[in-house]
């Protein structure tokens, strides 16, 4: 390639970067947002952040043109294919996380007319704050290159799992005791599984960065952090 070639290049590739911090700072803007929605049962606030997905939807489609422009027309090769191909499949991630932040709202809607005895639970408040973490970290191993702190997202999504597992247990033994509060302690179950496949598709963001930056595809093993 010439020299003007490569500097296109560079150039697509920063785009590509910078398409994907922009969904990673809307999608922790969303989950913020979403925290008080449950806290509040803010039917407003859950439609605005509703209306801001469709964002996030559009940016994905960017992504993936780029993406798709970059394969075609530069045949990247190495380490900037492996980075072109975990951006497709980053981006694919976080529309997800915002798919999944919607349901949440969704099923605000629906715990606000309720009006039951349940309240919001700290564990799974504690679950929210856990996943943007996990996202925000896994972001930064992104544009750090850090296959390490990827590692890391791997080991400690394992504390969102533990805190599910908690929240269902408790809404189950809820349910047993009040057969009057089955139906919203079901709904309180949904955001816990939302909150959970968020803490999953961040440990995916980070499984694609170990294989950017190590060439490693640790998908489906047992590898859960790098040394």
């Amino acid at each position: 390639m010439t020299e003007r070639t490569f500097k296109i290049f560079d150039q697509d590739l920063e785009q590509l970067k910078e398409s994907l911090l922009l969904m990673g700072g809307l999608i922790e803007s969303m989950l913020g947002e979403a925290r008080d929605c449950v806290i509040h049962r803010d039917a407003n606030l859950a439609n605005q952040i509703i209306a801001r997905d469709r964002q996030l939807n559009q940016w994905e489609k960017d992504v993936d043109e780029l993406a798709i422009q970059i394969l075609a027309l530069r045949q990247p090769a190495a380490r900037d294919l492996r980075f072109v191909v975990a951006a497709l499949k980053i981006s694919t991630d976080l529309e997800r996380v915002g798919d999944e932040i919607v349901n949440i709202c969704e099923r605000i809607f629906e715990i606000a007319e309720l009006n039951s005895a349940i309240q919001s639970f700290d564990d799974l408040l504690l679950m929210l704050d856990l996943s943007g973490k996990l996202i925000s970290r896994s972001l930064d191993s992104f544009v750090a290159l850090d296959s390490q702190m990827a590692g890391h997202v791997l080991q400690d999504d394992q504390a969102v799992d533990d805190l599910h597992k908690k929240v269902i247990g408790e809404l189950l033994e809820l349910m047993k005791l009040n057969s009057s509060l089955i139906v919203p302690a079901m709904k309180f179950i949904s955001i816990s599984k939302y909150i959970e496949r968020i803490a999953d598709h961040a440990t995916n963001v980070a499984e694609q960065v170990i294989f950017m930056v190590e060439g490693l595809d640790i998908r489906h093993s047992d590898v859960r952090a790098t040394p």
